[in-house]
């Protein structure tokens, strides 16, 4: 929850909302949540109200932010916990890509 506050208010701070390149190819929203992230880069839940209330994104440090295509946490969560279940079958096609696992066990996206 720390890092989840850190990253909102830095990018908060950074973030021009009077730019008028932000009507067009977004940096950041007022009304985004950070779930995850690094070097900078980071998803988010657009927080607000209208059309991409609730929907994920991604927020890369140095260009526009774009929407990810899923209407909620929950239904990328589920496709992630379902690319993890059938990891091992070769045939599956999700909208995640399945992880692989290597002989010691460790997990590759």
């Amino acid at each position: 929850m720390t890092e989840i506050i850190e990253v909102r208010e830095m990018r908060m701070e950074i973030w021009e909302s009077d730019d008028p390149d932000q009507a067009e190819t977004p940096w950041w929203g007022m009304k985004w949540v950070p779930i995850s992230g690094s070097d900078g880069d980071d998803h988010f839940i657009d927080a607000g109200e209208g059309v991409w209330q609730n929907h994920l994104g991604d927020a890369v440090h140095d260009d526009q932010a774009h929407f990810l295509g899923w209407p909620s946490l929950g239904s990328w969560l589920h496709e992630v916990a379902e690319a993890m279940k059938h990891h091992d079958q070769s045939s599956w096609a999700g909208a995640v890509t399945a992880p692989k696992v290597n002989s010691s066990g460790d997990i590759h996206w």
